[in-house]
C-alpha cells in the first residue's frame, strides 16, 4: 500500500423520502457527468469535499446539496447521520474519509434539479443499489444511515418527545435498547460477536440520532450499560464477547439495562448541596454585614435547579434571609410558570417559607429588569461542551450575558450532571439550534392576527416563525459550574469531555 496516498474528507448525502411515505424509504442516487473529475458515469448521492471554510461536515453536505440539486433548508431536513468511515482507492491514490448523511425532502419541497456534475437521477429502494454501477463503498454509506424499522421507531419518539427532559429521554433511549435486545430483529443472529455489533449499532444512532440537543445524557447512559455490560461478561469467567455464549451474552445485557431502568433517576442531592454550600456564605454582603433579602433569578424548570433551590431556600429562610425568587415564563410552552407552581405545592403548608418567599414571574423580555437586583442567576444544562459553554433553554444567554452586564456583582451558575458533558462539542453540528414547530408560538397570538398574517403570507409576504429551544451560553458569562462531583471548573469539563471521548472511540471504533 503507497504511504503517499492523498487524504480528503468528503460528505455523502442521502436525499430520501420519508420512511413512513406511501413508496417507503428511497433516496435519490445521481448518474455523475463525463465533466467530473472522479468515477465519471457512475451512480452516486450528492457528494463533495468538506472545505476549510465549511463549518462542520453537516454544513458541508447542505452547500453541496444547495450547489448540485437548489435544495435549500427550506427543503430538506437532517434525518441521520451515519458514522464516519474511511476507503482508499489505489487507483487514485487517494484516502477518503467519508461523512455520510440522510436527509429528509419536507412537506412541498422544491424538486430536484441538477448540475452539470450529473446527468440524471432516480429515487430507488436501499435493496436495489445493487443493480447500479456506483461509486466505491456507496453501500457502506448507505449502511450507516438506514436503520431498522423499530430503531426508526425509537428515533422518532426521541425526536418528537418534547415534554420529558434529559435524564428522562435517557431513561427512554435505553429503554428502547433493550427492546431491541429482545427483539426479533436481533432473534436470527447465532453468533455472540455479530450480535454485539447489531446492538451497539442500534445504540450509537440512539445516542447520535434521538434529540442531538438533548444528546449529552443519551449518549453517557448508553455508554455507561455498554461499558457495564462489557464488564460483567469479562467478570464472568474472564472472557470476552467472543467466547461468551450468546445466552449468557443476552441475559447479562437483560440484567444491566434493566437495572438502570429500576435505578430510575439520577441522585440530584449532591448538586443542592453544593449550590446550598455555594450561596448560604453569600448572605454576608461585601462589607460584611448580613443581608436581610437574597434574590435569585431563573429560568425554564430544571429539575436540577429545584432541586438546588428546595434545599437552600429553607436554609437561608431558617437565617432570617427573605427570598425573592424571579422566574422567566419560558415561551412558548411557559415552563417557568409551571416551575413556580410546582415549588408552591412543594411549600405547601409551610407558613414560615411561605411568608418569607416571593416569587415573580416575568415576561422573557423584560430579562434586564430581572437581573437588575439579582444576586444569583441560576439554570440548568442539557449540554455542555469542553470550553465550558453550556447549551440551555432559549433565553438563558440573554439571562446571563444581561445579568453580567447589567449587576456585574451577580454571580451566575449552572448546574448540570457530568453526563451533560460532550466530548463532540467542538464540532459545529453538535452546536446547531434545535427549531420546532412554529404554531406553538404562534398560537398565543390573538386570533385576528394569525389570520390577517396567514393571509398576508399567501399573497406572497415572505414571514418564517422561528422557535427555536435552545441556546449556548458562553463560558465567559458563567462564574460557576455544579455538578454531583462539586464545584467544577472548565479544567475538569474538558478532561471529563476528553474522557468521554476514549470511551466512545473504544466502544464504537470498529463498527
Amino acid at each position: 500500500m503507497s504511504s503517499n496516498l492523498r487524504k480528503r474528507s468528503v460528505v455523502s448525502s442521502f436525499i430520501c423520502t420519508p420512511p413512513n411515505s406511501p413508496s417507503g424509504f428511497t433516496f435519490a442516487l445521481f448518474k455523475r457527468s463525463q465533466d467530473v473529475s472522479t468515477y465519471r458515469g457512475k451512480w452516486a448521492v450528492c457528494s463533495g469535499s468538506i472545505d476549510k471554510t465549511d463549518l462542520s461536515p453537516a454544513a458541508a453536505a447542505k452547500r453541496e446539496i444547495l450547489e448540485e440539486t437548489q435544495l435549500s433548508d427550506c427543503d430538506i431536513s437532517l434525518l441521520r447521520r451515519g458514522r464516519p468511515f474511511s476507503l482508499i482507492d489505489e487507483a487514485l491514490q487517494t484516502e477518503w474519509t467519508i461523512h455520510p448523511f440522510a436527509w429528509q425532502l419536507k412537506e412541498g419541497a422544491n424538486q430536484i434539479k441538477f448540475d452539470w456534475e450529473h446527468i440524471e437521477f432516480k429515487f430507488i429502494k436501499p435493496e436495489d443499489l445493487s443493480s447500479y454501477d456506483h461509486v466505491p463503498q456507496l453501500e457502506v454509506g448507505l449502511e450507516r444511515v438506514v436503520v431498522s424499522p423499530m430503531t426508526q421507531k425509537a428515533l422518532t419518539a426521541l425526536r418528537n418527545d418534547h415534554e420529558s427532559g434529559a435524564q428522562a429521554l435517557a431513561l427512554k433511549a435505553l429503554d428502547f435498547l433493550l427492546e431491541a435486545a429482545r427483539s426479533e430483529e436481533l432473534a436470527g443472529i447465532w453468533s455472540s460477536e455479530e450480535y454485539w455489533k447489531e446492538l451497539r449499532w442500534r445504540a450509537w444512532h440512539l445516542a447520535k440520532n434521538g434529540r442531538p440537543s438533548m444528546a449529552a445524557a443519551i449518549e453517557s447512559s448508553i455508554l455507561n450499560a455498554l461499558e457495564d455490560i462489557e464488564s460483567h461478561v469479562s467478570e464472568d469467567g474472564g472472557g470476552k464477547i467472543a467466547t461468551c455464549s450468546l445466552s449468557r451474552l443476552t441475559s447479562i445485557i437483560e440484567s444491566v439495562i434493566s437495572s438502570k431502568l429500576d435505578s430510575g433517576a439520577s441522585n440530584l442531592d449532591p448538586i443542592a448541596r453544593s449550590f446550598t454550600d455555594l450561596i448560604l456564605p453569600e448572605t454576608k454582603g461585601s462589607d460584611k454585614e448580613s443581608r436581610t433579602s437574597m434574590n435569585i433569578t431563573t429560568i425554564s424548570a430544571s429539575g436540577t435547579v429545584r432541586t438546588g433551590l428546595l434545599r437552600a431556600i429553607p436554609q437561608l429562610i431558617a437565617q432570617g434571609i427573605a427570598v425573592k425568587l424571579t422566574v422567566l415564563e419560558s415561551r412558548p410552552n411557559f415552563e417557568g410558570a409551571s416551575f413556580v407552581n410546582t415549588l408552591l405545592d412543594q411549600f405547601q403548608g409551610d407558613s414560615d417559607i411561605l411568608n418569607k418567599l416571593k416569587f415573580e414571574i416575568v415576561s422573557d423580555a423584560s430579562v434586564a429588569n430581572a437581573v437588575k437586583d439579582a444576586h444569583f442567576v441560576v439554570f440548568g444544562g442539557d449540554k455542555v461542551i469542553p470550553n465550558g459553554d453550556v447549551s440551555n433553554k432559549i433565553g438563558s444567554f440573554s439571562l446571563a450575558a444581561i445579568a453580567k452586564t447589567v449587576s456585574p456583582a451577580c454571580k451566575v451558575v449552572a448546574m448540570f450532571e457530568t453526563n451533560k458533558i460532550t466530548g463532540s462539542g467542538f464540532d459545529s453540528e453538535y452546536l446547531a439550534v434545535e427549531e420546532n414547530d412554529p404554531d406553538e408560538i404562534i398560537n398565543a397570538w390573538p386570533l385576528v392576527l394569525q389570520s390577517d398574517l396567514y393571509m398576508k403570507e399567501t399573497l406572497g409576504a415572505q414571514v418564517k416563525v422561528k422557535n427555536e429551544y435552545f441556546e449556548w451560553v458562553p463560558a465567559r458569562f458563567v462564574d460557576h459550574y455544579i455538578t454531583e462531583k462539586g464545584l467544577w471548573g472548565v479544567e475538569e469539563i474538558a478532561k471529563a469531555a476528553a474522557e468521554l471521548e476514549e470511551r466512545e472511540k473504544r466502544l464504537f471504533g470498529e463498527l
